[in-house]
């Protein structure tokens, strides 16, 4: 069970996603811009972020950005969830620190797969020298 925030700002993918994480078990909260991640992943701290690349006011990358700059942030597995199915916003994201990229139309079932095959990996991963000091 993981505890997986959800940003995106049609609400139907939300709902769909946070569907299907919570049949397998996890807890999930659902954001409609990048401010509320900043915001959240201050207070929740969650497992794993699922950022969509367009949304009103800070853009995904933006926020990955972001996170990726805080100490307590950047060890948290960002997935972009995204329309935009250009090689350019791939190379960016993953460029920003992503860890995974999908585009959307999904299977939800894929990437459910994808997101336990993360928050798996992040569990296994070593402590790296410093990075929660």
């Amino acid at each position: 069970m993981a505890q997986i925030l959800i940003a995106d700002d049609d609400a139907l993918i939300g709902e769909v996603v946070s569907h299907r994480l919570q049949e397998n078990g996890h807890i999930v909260a659902v954001v409609d811009n990048g401010a509320k991640v900043l915001e959240m992943v201050q207070r929740e701290r969650p497992d794993i972020v699922i950022l969509d690349i367009l949304m009103p006011g800070l853009r995904g990358i933006e926020v990955l950005i972001q996170l990726q700059k805080e100490a307590n942030t950047a060890s948290i597995p960002v997935l972009m969830l995204t329309g935009q199915t250009g090689r350019n916003h791939m190379v960016e994201a993953y460029d920003a620190g992503a860890t995974d990229f999908m585009t959307k139309p999904f299977k939800p079932e894929s990437l459910v797969e994808r997101i336990d095959s993360i928050i798996s990996s992040a569990v296994d991963r070593p402590m790296q020298v410093g990075q929660y000091l």
